[in-house]
């Protein structure tokens, strides 16, 4: 029996597209539902559900940035009150795209359709691509990281900075430690620039949470900077191919 997750913030909508699933789709599981961007990342990483029926307008984090933590395995149907990215969603693949409000006729399009994919072979993760021609980049705002047998929310921008070895990235906070399994080079690509810079081959820092740039005495071959954190000990050494952009702090 296949599962779907609903994740809509309208406890309304929410309730009637539950109720005309029941009906249209008796062979469809309901597994849960959540009604913010946080709680459906929670839901999808514990639930693992085979559809995910997604709302883009939510707090905490629209349905773009939820669709990030998406398995590619799981099929993602979008509903919004905007029809403006409609046909892009079809051309670009992705299971479906709903308007609201919701018809019964449109609805069994949206099921025979996910029935047909759920038949073939996994549709790629292509919802990503959905907006990057009409829409500004969307970067990380939460991850979850591993601190001893617990998985944790993060908000990226509490971050101080991020460091790698070679199998996991450490995430530290004011907070205490954690561990993600994303390579630095793939995270970076995720971050907002203007908040975080790379200062090494294996460090991102938060530019917010950086007190100053020194010297260090003697100066290295590594560059001879160091950057020095608001309230910490530490200090990160910048490396002679990121040393450019600090020059002038």
């Amino acid at each position: 029996m296949p599962t779907a997750l609903i994740v809509e913030d309208e406890p309304l909508l929410r309730a009637e597209l539950a109720d005309q699933l029941g009906v249209l789709w008796p062979g469809l599981r309901i597994a849960g539902h959540a009604d913010n961007g946080i709680e459906a990342v929670a839901c999808i990483d514990a639930l693992r559900p085979d559809i995910v029926f997604l709302d883009i307008q939510m707090p905490g984090l629209n349905g773009m940035e939820v669709a990030r933590h998406i398995p590619e395995s799981c099929q993602v149907v979008f509903v919004t009150a905007y029809a403006d990215y409609a046909l892009a969603a079809f051309d670009a693949g992705a299971s479906d795209y709903l308007v609201k409000p919701l018809t019964t006729a449109r609805l069994l399009q949206t099921i025979r359709r996910l029935k047909s994919r759920a038949a073939a072979s996994p549709p790629p993760a292509v919802w990503e691509k959905l907006f990057e021609q009409d829409s500004p980049p969307v970067y990380l705002k939460w991850i979850k990281a591993s601190s001893g047998n617990t998985v944790r929310l993060v908000m990226v921008s509490e971050v101080l900075y991020f460091t790698s070895s070679e199998k996991y990235t450490r995430v530290v906070t004011e907070r205490g430690d954690a561990l993600i399994r994303l390579p630095l080079k793939n995270l970076l690509e995720q971050l907002d620039p203007q908040q975080f810079a790379q200062i090494h081959r294996s460090a991102i820092v938060n530019l917010q949470a950086v007190d100053r740039i020194e010297r260090s005495e003697p100066a290295g071959r590594g560059g001879g900077l160091e950057v020095i954190l608001k309230g910490r000990a530490e200090r990160l050494a910048v490396s002679e191919a990121f040393t450019r952009q600090f020059r002038q702090m």
